[in-house]
């Protein structure tokens, strides 16, 4: 008998993508995602295992809103500093620079700040650029050889372009700063290692690896979680 399944939804991040998460296209992906649910669960019930059955539901992210009024061009900046496109690794949510050897990354995010704040440059209050090893500890996001040694957060909601156009284009992005609570998601949780009708804290996702460890009776891998953490959430095991 299986001891761990997982099931993964595309919707409604598929749709919110595309309209951002106020269309009525999310309302209809959301209600065709309860209908799966209510058919699991179902399921489980007709077998007699529901009440048995330790069941998680979360997300991995929010969702907010990009519209056009929330542009930021790069070609702006070019009286600064010229970013050439192929600087670039992503523009939105985080704006990812490696430069080419030669050039001084401290020197490329001096320049940039500079003009992202002369007040010249069209909403670029809304952007900070950083060395990575300047970005707020908090973020987690500064030892790996992976990420490019320049970034820029993004306010939340605005988005980075290369040039000035015209695109008539309204969606929605995630992966602005976990801070924002359009970022959080959520957590549900129902079987016998589980409290019902308690409310729990917002917590970080990284502390859901030990959650599940702990309902399985595994040792968990070294993680960013911390070992207490199961303990705030689940019943004691029988």
């Amino acid at each position: 008998m299986p001891q761990f399944l997982t099931l993964y939804f595309e919707d409604p991040d598929h749709q919110g993508h595309q309209v951002g998460p106020d269309d009525p296209a999310i309302t209809d992906a959301v209600t065709h995602i309860d209908e799966m649910i209510g058919r699991l669960i179902a399921g489980l019930e007709a077998r007699g295992v529901f009440e048995d059955v330790n069941i998680i539901l979360v997300g991995d992210h929010g969702m907010v809103g990009t519209c056009d009024q929330k542009l930021l061009f790069l070609e702006e900046l070019a009286p600064w500093i010229e970013v050439k496109a192929d600087w670039v690794l992503s523009r939105t949510p985080l704006l990812a620079i490696r430069p080419p050897d030669g050039v001084s990354p401290a020197e490329v995010v001096a320049k940039m700040n500079e003009g992202l704040s002369s007040g010249k440059v069209k909403n670029g209050q809304y952007l900070k650029m950083y060395l990575k090893e300047d970005l707020p500890s908090r973020l987690h996001y500064s030892e790996s050889y992976r990420i490019p040694p320049i970034i820029g957060l993004v306010a939340e909601g605005y988005k980075v372009e290369m040039k000035v156009s015209k695109k008539n284009e309204c969606g929605g992005a995630h992966g602005y700063d976990n801070a924002f609570f359009s970022m959080r998601t959520i957590f549900i949780a129902h079987g016998p290692r589980f409290e019902e009708g308690k409310i729990v804290p917002s917590f970080l996702n990284v502390e859901i690896y030990n959650v599940i460890a702990s309902i399985l009776s595994l040792k968990p891998a070294p993680n960013n979680g911390s070992s207490s953490f199961p303990g705030t959430v689940l019943l004691p095991s029988e």
